[in-house]
């Protein structure tokens, strides 16, 4: 059966930051500031069905990307007036592409990977801004795993507490206060 396009791409409507070699990012920050309106036949962003690749297409360059989660949600902000601004999204991940001759196929390597391994994969390490270099190493560190002694040793340890209560001759206990 022949591959559609719903097949191999799904839209996705979702706010996230785009991060461009540094040719292309020029090239689309000036069509920008122009206000161009043909930004809309010039920009295409596709992200394929698994939702981490994709690939975008500027003027005649077509781009692989990558969609990796960054390690703090930004808030999105837009203003009509300058004074009052409004809340339009939270914005999580960011699409890295790379220049077409660097992209390898990763395919291989994700069969060989456990499920855990591929979700670090697409884990950004670091912020936006160069304060939070590492920020998903120096902000959520590894919980410390408890230690448990073996169930039969304490088991054994209250047994023999409890008898050594039943044993008891006498029983005295004071209430003392902190002053």
């Amino acid at each position: 059966m022949a591959s559609t396009r719903d097949d191999d791409y799904h839209e996705m409507e979702n706010h996230m930051f785009l991060r461009l070699p540094e040719a292309q990012a020029e090239e689309l920050r000036k069509v920008i500031q122009t206000g161009a309106i043909s930004l809309r036949d010039r920009l295409a962003i596709q992200v394929h069905a698994d939702g981490r690749h994709g690939s975008i297409k500027f003027d005649q360059n077509c781009l692989p990307a990558i969609l990796h989660d960054l390690p703090c949600i930004v808030e999105s902000l837009k203003t009509v007036d300058g004074k009052t601004f409004y809340k339009c999204a939270e914005m999580c991940q960011m699409m890295v592409c790379q220049e077409p001759d660097l992209d390898t196929s990763l395919k291989d390597e994700e069969v060989s990977k456990p499920n855990k391994d591929k979700e670090k994969k697409f884990q950004h390490p670091h912020g936006l801004t160069p304060p939070l270099k590492n920020a998903r190493w120096r902000r959520f560190r590894k919980t410390v795993k408890k230690k448990y002694i073996e169930s039969p040793d304490i088991e054994n340890e209250v047994k023999r507490l409890l008898r050594s209560d039943l044993e008891a001759e006498k029983i005295r206990w004071e209430v003392i206060t902190e002053e």
